[in-house]
């Protein structure tokens, strides 16, 4: 049973639920041909995009429950990063990963107490209100969806996918 039923966790359950899903429509609206397909050899392919935002999440997550940042820089973590993305091939995989880890990190967002609700997380690049900190998660996916999208438009599908 969640320890909070807090207005504002709720509003970031369900922005976090639109940004997942609009993540996982950006990949379906992608053809088996183009899932492992980028524009040049140093942009993520639409698979790379999603096993980014689902590795990110879990990152995050563990950033926001005071795990200690495992790289020296940010440098260190893209070239982890861009590693561990290209694991994924399939459409499965990588939504697979996307869902374990929303499914963990909505859990751990049920189980916030209002004091930690109210805490400011201490990063290496500025304090935030934990509040604002959670908010992070959606907004990382929106903005590697919208990447997807470009792509999607790069190969020529112009189509906005809205229905």
């Amino acid at each position: 049973m969640p320890v909070t039923t807090n207005p504002q966790i709720e509003a970031v359950k369900a922005e976090f639920g639109r940004a997942k899903e609009r993540m996982t429509r950006a990949l379906a609206n992608t053809p088996d041909d183009k899932l492992n397909w980028s524009p040049s050899s140093t942009a993520r392919t639409p698979i790379e995009q999603v096993a980014h935002a689902a590795l990110s999440i879990k990152g995050m997550q563990d950033w926001f429950s005071g795990v200690p940042f495992p790289f020296s820089d940010m440098q260190e973590l893209d070239s982890w990063l861009r590693v561990k993305e290209k694991e994924f091939k399939t459409r499965d995989q990588a939504l697979g990963l996307l869902e374990d880890n929303s499914n963990e990190y909505v859990s751990w967002l049920d189980n916030l107490t209002p004091e930690q609700i109210d805490s400011t997380l201490h990063t290496g690049f500025g304090d935030y209100p934990m509040a604002v900190a959670v908010t992070f998660v959606a907004d990382h996916i929106r903005g590697h969806t919208a990447q997807i999208e470009y792509i999607q438009t790069i190969y020529g599908d112009h189509d906005w996918h809205i229905s």
